[in-house]
């Protein structure tokens, strides 16, 4: 058996991991952890074969947690992020892998199937050598996301991803499991994912959510007006227009303080 620790700070994240490893007869979940700092202190004390590990984590990030692995037997390592910036060149390096989320049961097969095929016949050299080299691109990853550098957005479309600059896109629509994510030359690309997870995706830039099912890009909106009881009206600069919701009233008014101070 495969002995595998899941670190991630999302529970939904580390929900989605276990369900799928508890489909496979050869893995076994030894542990659970929602931070870098516990996650070393599990690693040290279980042992795992496995590791899939976040990036963007409080206290310890994946990647400085990686460096620290690397020194002495470490486990292998499955990288898991919602971000593309230089991820992409991350799959051409000799690690063990990386998935972008959000994945499906094929892609997270085919990165089990690289362990098994390692664990079958060790190669430490050029796992090192790899690892060494994935480190390094996800640092200029993680460096991005510290600065909101993190310019586009990937979406998964059948068995490939799409990347969709950030700026293009104008607003995200829920439409029960679905979100529609729409953009500036009118394209939807409709993806299976929870606006709680895009709303994590896109944190810290120009996106605000207005309602549960609405999120909306302010480089795009065109005007923005009181309705009754504390709601609001948004405009787009193609004439669309949603309504703010009562859950999200108190996001809205900060929105409207931030944009006083801002002018």
């Amino acid at each position: 058996m495969i002995k595998v620790l899941v670190v991630d700070d999302e529970p939904l994240a580390r929900k989605r991991l276990t369900s799928l490893i508890a489909r496979e007869g050869d893995l076994t979940l030894v542990g659970e952890s929602g931070d870098g700092v516990d996650a070393r202190a599990k690693i040290e004390a279980l042992g795992p074969e496995l590791v899939f590990l976040d990036i963007k984590m409080p206290g310890i990030s994946g990647l400085e947690l990686g460096r620290t692995l690397h020194r002495d037997k470490p486990p292998y390592i499955i990288f898991t992020t919602a971000y593309t910036q230089y991820a992409v060149d991350a799959f051409a390096v000799d690690a063990v892998d990386y998935l972008l989320k959000p994945f499906g049961r094929e892609r997270f097969a085919q990165a089990l199937a690289k362990v098994r095929e390692r664990l079958r016949n060790p190669r430490p050299i050029e796992r090192d050598t790899g690892l060494d080299a994935l480190l390094g691109q996800l640092s200029v990853l993680t460096a991005g996301l510290a600065g909101g550098g993190a310019d586009r957005l990937a979406i998964k479309d059948g068995t490939r991803f799409k990347f969709l600059e950030l700026g293009e896109i104008t607003h995200v629509q829920a439409d029960g499991d679905y979100l529609h994510v729409h953009t500036a030359n009118g394209e939807r690309s409709m993806i299976r994912e929870r606006m709680q997870e895009i709303e994590r995706r896109l944190a810290g830039g120009t996106f605000v959510r207005i309602s549960r099912s609405v999120m909306l890009n302010l480089n795009h909106v065109k005007e923005m007006k009181p309705r009754q009881r504390g709601d609001y009206e948004f405009t787009l600069k193609s004439g669309q227009q949603f309504a703010s919701g009562t859950t999200y009233r108190e996001t809205v008014r900060n929105l409207i303080a931030r944009l006083r101070r801002d002018h």
